[in-house]
């Protein structure tokens, strides 16, 4: 069928008198390169290798697990601050705009200087989760443009997470999927617990970290001395 277009798409040319090569009838445009599987298979293990190197620092589970500490008491100060009937208030942007200064001081002191830049793995996750940051920020500001009183943006930072986790997941390694799942679950139950939403959101991100620190530690133990 396609080799029957192709023909005629030649007769209609050739009757215009537009000169057509034959071996275009023939094959398609374009090929699959096939060394293009082998060449992102390669990508993807010397990926998985920097970050197996820079995960041998023993300051990255520190770090993470305090970062899950940092996340879990912006959301429980966001939590009281809850009402049973959601409105704009600015103190919120204020709680994560401390939180997102009091996360890369934390990575700064823990994880050292130039922590984003040393490893072009952590590099690759640190856009990821600036990308996850925007797009959370995005959901609550069309949330308030719709109408904040239904605040559906907390199950939506749920998914949002999910996928942030699944992406590492075919990056580095599918135990990702685990705290990938997580997320999910933690969406579902900030849907069905609304007024809790805040809550739920902050401690399921701290167990994530804290599992992701010890899973780092597990991988990578310290040097006996």
């Amino acid at each position: 069928m396609a080799v029957l277009s192709r023909r005629k798409a030649y007769t209609r040319m050739a009757s215009a008198g537009l000169k057509v090569e034959e071996d275009v009838l023939e094959s398609p445009r374009w090929a699959p390169d096939e060394d293009a599987s082998a060449a992102l298979d390669g990508w993807r293990a010397a990926l998985r290798a920097d970050m197996g190197r820079t995960m041998d620092d023993p300051r990255w589970p520190r770090a993470l697990a305090a970062v899950g500490v940092v996340h879990l008491a912006a959301f429980i100060v966001c939590q009281v601050l809850a009402e049973p009937v959601s409105r704009r208030d600015l103190r919120y942007l204020a709680i994560w705009f401390v939180e997102l200064v009091a996360v890369f001081a934390t990575m700064r002191l823990l994880a050292g200087r130039h922590w984003i830049r040393r490893s072009p793995a952590v590099n690759l996750v640190a856009k990821l989760w600036t990308t996850f940051l925007i797009l959370s920020f995005n959901v609550v500001s069309l949330n308030s443009l719709v109408g904040i009183e239904n605040p559906w943006f907390k199950a939506v930072w749920g998914t949002l997470s999910t996928f942030l986790f699944a992406s590492m997941a075919w990056l580095f390694t599918p135990l990702f999927f685990i705290p990938a799942v997580q997320m999910w679950a933690t969406g579902m139950l900030m849907a069905q617990f609304d007024p809790y939403a805040y809550a739920i959101y902050g401690v399921s991100w701290c167990l994530a970290l804290f599992g992701l620190a010890a899973g780092v530690r597990r991988a990578h133990p310290l040097p006996r001395r």
